[in-house]
């Protein structure tokens, strides 16, 4: 071991060093950034003395100059801050610390630092009065620059979970809308829009059971087309869904909130009518009767049927109204040959 001391200790530090090997030895060759810095009269501060693992940091010579002749005047004055601080307080502080400084070339350099700094106390006339700051700093740029990319990775992967979320929350709405969609056109009738036969037998065994339950009446309209086949055989299929359509948007117009229209078959069709008596059922009748003439320019016949105490199933209540469109249908054929 050499006695020259080295070239950015000042001689009193260095002598220092000298009456102790061990602290020589821990000072040359501790791995994290150590430095002495002079309290000035004017609150700034100067470099003292900086081991080797210091010097390599900033990559010049820094002993006895002001934080500003080596770093950014912004980052100087961070520091100085924080000096002063300790100064004022008079005890350690540890703190971590985003500084720049110039390199040997003069290009600014980045880094985070993890630093503690401890107030000595070296004037003979004031014992209290602090002198130096002495200051470990250890780098963790690398463990900052870790950290913001697995912050960085965590945003992403948050971006792209709160994305599939999205996604996977419209892809259920499309589903909820198709499903809703399928389900519409599983009881619908797809040319007249009201319901299909089967859906109008379910809805209608329903309307039997709650009327006998409830001791309700129930009252059901078979209506059949008046002279549809000749529209058919004269005008084509096209102009029979046409006037279908037609029919069908004009009974719908007619009913309360609680009947149901449904197309029974061909040119069929069978309306529900809860909590209807015979004279009720004759009445939406007429008023079906007259708007078919009026907004479809096509006259229906119609059979009606109130369900009995003894009847159980819808099958019968509409085997009475088929029964009775059959004679209205025979009085319309007797009236149109005479």
């Amino acid at each position: 071991m050499t006695d020259d001391p080295p070239e950015h200790m000042p001689q009193s530090f260095h002598d220092a060093l000298m009456a102790h090997p061990l602290i020589r030895e821990l000072w040359n060759h501790f791995p994290e950034n150590m430095f002495l810095v002079r309290v000035e009269d004017d609150s700034h501060f100067s470099v003292e003395a900086a081991n080797p693992a210091q010097v390599d940091t900033i990559g010049r010579e820094c002993l006895g100059k002001p934080l500003p002749d080596f770093m950014p005047a912004a980052t100087a004055e961070s520091i100085y801050t924080r000096y002063r601080e300790c100064v004022a307080l008079n005890k350690p502080m540890r703190y971590q610390e985003h500084a720049a400084f110039y390199d040997e070339h003069g290009n600014e350099q980045y880094g985070y630092w993890l630093t503690l700094i401890v107030p000595l106390h070296n004037a003979a006339d004031d014992p209290q009065r602090v002198t130096h700051l002495f200051g470990i700093a250890q780098d963790v740029t690398e463990l900052h620059q870790a950290r913001d990319a697995l912050e960085r990775h965590n945003q992403a992967l948050e971006a792209r979970v709160e994305q599939r979320t999205a996604d996977l929350q419209h892809a259920n709405r499309e589903l909820r809308l198709l499903n809703g969609q399928l389900e519409e056109m599983a009881i619908r009738d797809f040319l007249t829009g009201c319901y299909n036969r089967r859906h109008i037998e379910t809805l209608g065994q329903r309307e039997v059971e709650r009327a006998r339950r409830y001791g309700t009446s129930l009252s059901v309209l078979m209506i059949d087309l008046d002279a549809f086949k000749q529209v058919n055989d004269t005008q084509g299929h096209a102009a029979g869904d046409a006037v279908l359509k037609r029919v069908a948007e004009s009974l719908q117009g007619a009913l309360r909130a609680s009947d149901q229209l449904g197309r029974f078959g061909g040119d069929e069709f069978l309306i529900l009518l809860p909590e209807s008596d015979i004279d009720d059922a004759r009445i939406t009748a007429d008023r079906m009767q007259q708007r078919a003439r009026e907004q479809a320019d096509v006259s229906i016949s119609v059979g009606i049927a109130t369900l009995r105490p003894e009847e159980k199933s819808l099958e019968s209540l509409t085997a009475r109204a088929d029964q009775r469109l059959l004679a209205a249908k025979r009085a319309f054929h007797r009236e149109a040959s005479d």
